[in-house]
């Protein structure tokens, strides 16, 4: 809606209620503060938000003090008392929050620090006046401050147009992980902003990335979970069956890692001494986790590589590592909420070793089948992924959520935004299972082999760095506010969080005085 030019109160005209300011459309009842609160009139404070035409301080003549007949209430930080204060002059209150409880619509605040500490929120239909010099209760072009030391200092909400005119008003820095520092938070309000500097504190880092610490099995490699089973000595029981073997361990927890099954001893049927079994391979399938050979007639046997011994597993590969924050990030009623970096993948499990081979029995009295090799160890299983940067924290003087705004004599200052934060290093991978080792040899039978130790998992992946924080004069959302009659002072954007890499870290953040979301 476009301002009223002709319509203004009395017989104030829009050179003296403006002062020559430049405005932009916020609509019409901020113009001619004339808004009302919607479901009621002005409570203590005045009649639905309506100013007096001779009540505006900015347009009193010099050294003229304001009417005793003017609506509204009074808010001095330093000699108020929200206690025993009342409201008027001479017992002001000493926070804008008393006077918004006690349902103030038009408030004059004398030109010194507001006694707030916490955010305050401005309902609709409300008239702020600062500036006031409660000497005397003259105008005397001081702004009033409000500074309630918390990172969002105030917030206008939507029933009703909202007119604040010479005050400053600061947000304190962000403190906590990722949090924002932002001077004024509009949700669909339609708001007039006179002679208002506006100044955000800086935003905080974001978290760095955590390792996990998730139960990814022991890291004992002698532990029963992983470690493969013995094999069987020589012995004269059954002799015409194979002695069987050590079993291959299956990792319950990423149960694809197997150790291979030994091989089995050599029987023995009649005068016949047979051969020996291979053992099998471990698991999942990769270059290591070889079974050992069994025994044969041809002789020349022993456990060593590429003979009897069962090989070890490969360990497994990295996870992949988590890409940084790009997205800009959220504006809601809320505030901003800016983007973390993703968590990096699971590292692979270790490659389960390979069976230890079986040694050939003899033809004796009693025959001797021989001993059985050993099982191979699981391979450990892969570290979770670390966690992704959290996102840093905006540095924003104005966040505009479908807000409509007029702006005469207004300047908005934004500081740093905060450094996203790193990603984390991913969790170490699980340490593999030892072989069992190969039954002993009886009655000059040699000694079965040993199986392979299982692979260690591998690491998971570093997380992706968080978003860098932006440094904006205006946030928004909805229809862009024109500038027309501000002054801005942009602060410098935050690095992003660190990753793995190019992709792996996050972008910085935006600075520019106006920023659509």
């Amino acid at each position: 809606m476009r301002w009223l030019r002709f319509t203004l109160l009395g017989s104030l005209t829009v050179g003296s209620l403006l002062a020559g300011g430049c405005f932009n459309s916020a609509g019409d009842c901020t113009e001619s503060y004339t808004c009302a609160r919607p479901g009621g009139s002005g409570g203590s404070g005045g009649e639905g938000g309506s100013v007096n035409p001779g009540c505006v301080p900015a347009t009193l003549p010099g050294g003229t003090a304001l009417p005793d007949t003017c609506a509204g209430v009074f808010v001095s930080g330093a000699t108020g008392s929200d206690t025993t204060g009342d409201g008027t002059r001479t017992a002001p209150y000493a926070s804008l929050a008393k006077a918004v409880a006690e349902s103030a619509t038009i408030i004059y605040a004398c030109a010194e620090p507001t006694a707030d500490t916490a955010t305050v929120i401005l309902p609709g239909g409300t008239t702020l006046f600062g500036g006031i010099d409660c000497g005397d209760f003259t105008y005397s072009g001081t702004k009033s401050t409000l500074a309630p030391g918390v990172p969002i200092a105030l917030v206008l909400e939507s029933s009703g147009g909202i007119v604040i005119e010479d005050f400053v008003v600061e947000a304190s820095a962000g403190a906590a992980f990722g949090e924002s520092s932002i001077g004024i938070l509009a949700d669909g309000s339609t708001a007039a902003l006179h002679r208002v500097d506006v100044t955000a504190g800086a935003g905080a880092a974001g978290e760095i990335g955590a390792t996990p610490t998730d139960n990814i099995g022991p890291s004992d490699a002698t532990d029963p979970a992983v470690r493969g089973e013995n094999g069987n000595p020589a012995n004269t029981t059954t002799p015409t069956v194979p002695n069987p073997p050590g079993g291959g361990t299956v990792n319950a927890l990423c149960d694809t890692s197997f150790g291979g099954t030994g091989g089995p001893g050599g029987s023995v049927t009649g005068a016949i001494v047979n051969d020996a079994a291979n053992g099998t391979d471990g698991q999942p399938a990769g270059a290591g986790g070889m079974h050992g050979l069994g025994e044969t007639s041809a002789g020349g046997w022993n456990c060593i590589p590429g003979q009897g011994l069962g090989i070890a597993g490969a360990n497994g590969a990295t996870g992949a590592a988590g890409t940084g924050a790009t997205a800009l990030g959220t504006l809601s009623a809320s505030g901003y909420v800016g983007t973390s970096g993703t968590q990096g993948g699971k590292g692979d499990p270790g490659q389960g070793g390979g069976g230890g081979g079986g040694a050939r029995g003899q033809d004796a009295v009693p025959d001797i089948r021989g001993a059985s090799g050993g099982g191979a160890g699981a391979g450990g299983c892969g570290g979770y992924g670390g966690l992704g940067g959290g996102a840093a924290g905006a540095s924003i003087a104005i966040v505009s959520v479908d807000a409509s705004w007029a702006f005469e004599g207004v300047t908005l200052a934004s500081a740093q935004g905060g450094q996203g934060g790193a990603g984390g290093n991913g969790q170490g991978g699980a340490t593999g299972g030892n072989g069992g080792n190969g039954g002993n040899g009886a009655g000059g039978t040699l000694n079965a082999c040993a199986g392979g130790q299982g692979g260690q998992g591998g690491q998971g992946g570093r997380g992706g760095g968080g978003r860098g924080g932006h440094s904006l004069g205006i946030a928004y959302t909805g229809t862009a506010p024109g500038t027309a009659g501000v002054t801005f002072q942009v602060g410098a954007a935050g690095p992003g969080g660190l990753g793995a890499g190019a992709s792996g870290n996050g972008l910085d953040g935006v600075t520019a005085d106006t920023q659509p979301f």
